[in-house]
């Protein structure tokens, strides 16, 4: 569908959209809800082969199409083989839409990193969205123009314990989105950053394990609505910036918090100030 005033497309229908990291938690729920609006995925996985035959098949059952393909963000051949396979005559031909939603880091305070997980991290959220926008842009520009949508962290706005190497990355991310949209400028091709906030995943669940629920519960607290956001708006919100609608978000990265890191303080404030006295400073004291 075309804005017949502005001659923008607000629809995604029959657009190729290579979502990284898409067979499960938000890069699963972005496919499925591209592919509901017109858009024909690029279903990747590393590992998980299983689950990407999984939401191809729910892509399939609700009437729409999509690509399965292996792919390795950190293994630049891995990247080139699959834009290989896209150029190629089994393929679709090119891309629309990038997503750069994989990532893997080490999971450990900064003093605890070693150089090897410095290494990986960087090379999926950093070389490896480059080498995957240096071989789609000239594909985008080919078809008319694209968007490339990155996929930051909460991480990067607000303390994660043991988050810290990868808030470094994401944040590097964060300024190549800036430059890639003033050096793409005139090749059709938008830049777009998001930022989800904390959200119901798998990713958090297998890190807190067993306090998993404790923290989420804590965290509904403090969110403006009461509660945590789930995978499914994240994707909405996500799929929006993939329109010709969303032009004004280029170059920027789009905070997808519901405001909840704003209200952090403030409800930590209300939090402190409701709790028994003396159990505040009891914590206090034995983090000295």
């Amino acid at each position: 569908m075309k804005n017949e005033s502005t001659g923008l497309r607000t629809d995604l229908e029959g657009r190729i959209a290579l979502v990284t990291g898409s067979s499960r938690g938000l890069g699963r729920e972005t496919a499925v809800r591209l592919a509901s609006l017109g858009a024909v995925p690029i279903v990747t996985y590393n590992r998980q082969a299983e689950e990407a035959e999984t939401v191809s098949k729910e892509i399939e059952a609700a009437g729409g199409r999509c690509y399965v393909r292996q792919l390795d963000m950190g293994e630049p051949a891995s990247i080139d083989a699959l834009f290989d396979w896209i150029e190629g005559p089994d393929g679709p031909g090119g891309v629309d839409i990038l997503i750069a939603n994989a990532a893997a880091t080490a999971f450990k305070p900064l003093l605890q990193i070693k150089s090897h997980h410095v290494d990986k991290t960087f090379a999926i959220t950093i070389t490896g969205f480059l080498a995957a926008v240096q071989r789609a842009v000239p594909q985008m520009q080919e078809r008319g123009g694209g968007r490339i949508i990155a996929v930051s962290g909460i991480d990067t706005r607000t303390y994660g314990p043991a988050h810290g190497l990868l808030a470094a990355a994401k944040a590097g991310m964060e300024m190549l989105v800036r430059y890639l949209e003033i050096e793409l400028s005139g090749t059709g091709v938008r830049v777009i950053g998001v930022n989800p906030s904390a959200f119901h995943s798998a990713g958090p669940k297998l890190l807190l394990g067993p306090v998993y629920e404790r923290v989420m519960n804590a965290l509904a607290w403090f969110h403006p609505r009461r509660v945590i956001d789930q995978p499914g708006p994240v994707a909405e919100a996500i799929a929006l910036c993939c329109t010709d609608a969303a032009e004004m978000f280029a170059g920027q990265t789009v905070d997808l918090d519901g405001g909840s890191i704003f209200a952090a303080t403030g409800r930590f404030t209300e939090f402190v100030a409701q709790a028994p006295e003396g159990s505040v400073e009891a914590v206090t004291e034995s983090n000295r």
